[in-house]
């Protein structure tokens, strides 16, 4: 017995259809966002690739009936609105959480706007209460949604392996190390700014990201302390085109990939793992700051492929070991790709998606 196909909407970074612009609802998604790509897109294609798959998804149009809406990345007045014009006509709501709205901001903040506001956490928390469940980007958020609501399920980010290709690296000359995100978030390299001038004489930090007059927004006395790195260790800056280049970047250039993080406020600690796991799924073996997320990821490599620094001492063993020409390069990023493929792959995410979706709806 065949079963019922599930039609699913999703709202992507609160954008809605509004005349006179509703052909870009019809011609494809609103939003250029690298989430609403990854956790929309790649999920959605997934899925209808997949004859046997019982949903569908696909953008939100306002002339189309839906068994469930998703609202990704979306808690503004006019989503707010949906939902419970929605709820009210019987759809089931879901809430996707990517980043910790819900806990009042505490701890040190590097830039304007980087905490989230009173308007934001009050937003996410009517969200909460107008849905039928909370889909968790990481355990941790699955913990704070916890808090929120009692149905709850932690869904991964997921990578589109097959964007990931790969090429053994072997160092020859300086060590590059490769960072990625948005311009602001730089910042961040500043976590181990007395490690990355300790061996300044052996590494290139390669950066990708987007125009830098993003650091205009930084509190000092960052951006001076930021500058003055530059000056100390060579370095360059790529810019960002999309998630795709991105990652025949990881591929083609190579070396090791870092995301150091001030975990000192409630904001950070709620990040997913997106940022290691992409260059992981291209071999890169990572070297990060010990995020619940990232904790994730090291607990199912069995530690291969990533290590995780709590402090200075940390970063510096971390570089010592992947500078010392001992480093079996090769074992550590096939365990990088390994965990990714098992564990991140959109077809694996994708199918825990649509299953819990179904369950929501009770089309299981």
């Amino acid at each position: 017995m065949s079963r019922r196909m599930l039609e699913v909407g999703f709202v992507i970074d609160g954008l809605l259809p509004r005349w006179p612009r509703v052909w870009q609802w019809v011609r494809g998604c609103p939003s250029h966002s690298a989430v609403g790509e990854m956790r929309f897109g790649w999920i959605a294609e997934a899925l209808h690739a997949d004859a046997a798959a019982p949903v569908r998804y696909s953008l939100y149009r306002p002339w189309k009936s839906y068994d469930a809406v998703i609202f990704l990345k979306s808690m503004n007045a006019e989503s707010l609105r949906l939902a419970e014009s929605l709820r009210a006509r019987g759809t089931r709501i879901f809430f996707d959480v990517n980043v910790d709205y819900f806990t009042l901001a505490e701890g040190t903040f590097y830039y304007r706007g980087m905490a989230p506001t009173a308007e934001q956490t009050a937003n996410a928390q009517r969200m909460a209460a107008l849905s039928h469940a909370l889909i968790a980007d990481s355990s941790h958020l699955a913990k704070i949604c916890g808090q929120h609501h009692s149905c709850v399920q932690w869904i991964s980010d997921d990578v589109d392996t097959r964007l990931a290709g790969y090429s053994p690296w072997k160092r020859d000359g300086k060590l590059n190390l490769l960072w990625s995100g948005e311009s602001v978030k730089l910042f961040e390299l500043l976590r181990i700014e007395a490690t990355l001038r300790k061996y300044a004489s052996h590494i290139r930090v390669i950066m990708v990201t987007n125009e830098l007059a993003a650091l205009d927004r930084w509190f000092d006395p960052w951006k001076s302390r930021f500058q003055d790195l530059l000056k100390a260790v060579e370095h360059e800056v790529v810019p960002f085109r999309s998630v795709r280049s991105l990652m025949q970047f990881y591929t083609a250039v190579g070396g090791v990939f870092i995301s150091p993080r001030f975990l000192d406020n409630s904001y950070n600690w709620g990040h997913t793992e997106w940022k290691i796991t992409l260059p992981m799924a291209c071999g890169r073996v990572a070297l990060g700051s010990p995020l619940p997320s990232y904790r994730d990821v090291s607990e199912r490599s069995g530690g291969l492929g990533l290590r995780l620094c709590e402090d200075d001492d940390d970063w510096s063993a971390a570089f010592e070991s992947v500078l010392s020409g001992q480093f079996d390069f090769a074992m550590e990023e096939t365990a990088s790709r390994a965990v990714v493929e098992k564990h991140y792959s959109t077809p694996v995410v994708a199918a825990a998606h649509a299953k819990f979706v179904r369950e929501v709806c009770g089309a299981n």
